[in-house]
């Protein structure tokens, strides 16, 4: 600890951005584990320190929760009064980085052999995509094979009642249902981020936990707005910037069956979960 205070004090001076943060990449070494701090390892962050080093580092509660030593990271460096924080952290991993651009890239072609265009309709393919989910893990479609799937779409910064924050307990509700009646694990729960500049996967992690839900059941995507631009697209959900809301957007939730085909559509606000719980039961166990 003395170490690094020693090292921040001989730092050369500082070009310091508009916004007073620094742009950060480098890889986590220790998590605290009663405090929300990590140290970090950094190669030279330009404008705060040229040489490489270590940095103890606060972060937000949900980061705290799911940094793992050695992963590597980038953020927004911050300094307020004497205290470094990172801030709008992401995971930083070469491979994953390259796996989600391969994958995402099949969003912007024609969905051979659709049943329908335009707008996804029952019958149609979901389509193969790859984002975070609150735990920092890639998410693609194979973690999604052979798995029924309830998917719609939220963001952390929601307010109005009846849209996200409704929509997440009712996800944990659902979950909660699935779990009492051992379908959980046959069922994936997914709610993609409508806000990706914002929502980072250690924010997705906090809106959830407060709910109490299972973190490996029921999974908030989030990744680069050109992925969500392509995949509300496609499934229809409209997306502008408010003043008032943040977001003004459009609500859907599809249920997917376990071959990948959109088994159920349910638009607006007002679905049930009783509706999608019998859908799944039917679709799970067969008519009785």
């Amino acid at each position: 600890m003395k170490l690094l205070l020693l090292c921040f004090l001989c730092l050369s001076p500082k070009v310091i951005l508009a916004d007073g943060s620094w742009s950060f990449s480098g890889v986590i070494r220790s998590v605290d584990k009663e405090e929300p701090k990590i140290v970090a390892a950094h190669d030279g962050i330009r404008g705060f320190a040229e040489e490489a080093g270590e940095l103890e580092l606060i972060v937000g509660t949900g980061d705290h929760q799911i940094a793992k030593p050695e992963s590597l990271i980038k953020g927004r460096l911050v300094e307020k009064g004497g205290v470094l924080s990172l801030e709008n952290i992401w995971p930083s991993e070469p491979e994953a980085e390259r796996s989600m651009m391969l994958i995402n890239r099949d969003l912007t072609r024609p969905r051979i052999g659709a049943v329908s265009k335009g707008i996804l309709k029952v019958g149609d393919d979901l389509p193969r995509f790859a984002m975070y989910n609150q735990l920092a893990d890639l998410i693609t479609a194979e973690q999604l094979e052979n798995k029924a799937i309830v998917l719609n779409f939220i963001f952390t910064r929601g307010k109005v009642p009846s849209m996200s924050p409704a929509t997440a307990d009712r996800m944990a509700e659902l979950q909660d249902k699935l779990e009492a009646a051992g379908l959980a694990d046959s069922v994936c729960l997914v709610s993609v981020s409508l806000d990706p500049e914002f929502d980072t996967p250690g924010l997705c992690y906090e809106f959830l936990d407060e709910r109490g839900i299972n973190h490996e059941g029921y999974w908030m995507l989030t990744g680069s707005k050109k992925t969500l631009d392509y995949l509300t697209k496609q499934v229809g959900v409209v997306v502008a910037p408010s003043e008032k809301t943040i977001l003004n957007h459009s609500m859907v939730v599809l249920v997917v069956d376990t071959k990948g085909k959109i088994f159920h559509r349910i638009p607006g606000t007002r679905w049930k979960l009783e509706d999608v719980y019998n859908r799944l039961e039917v679709m799970l166990k067969g008519w009785n």
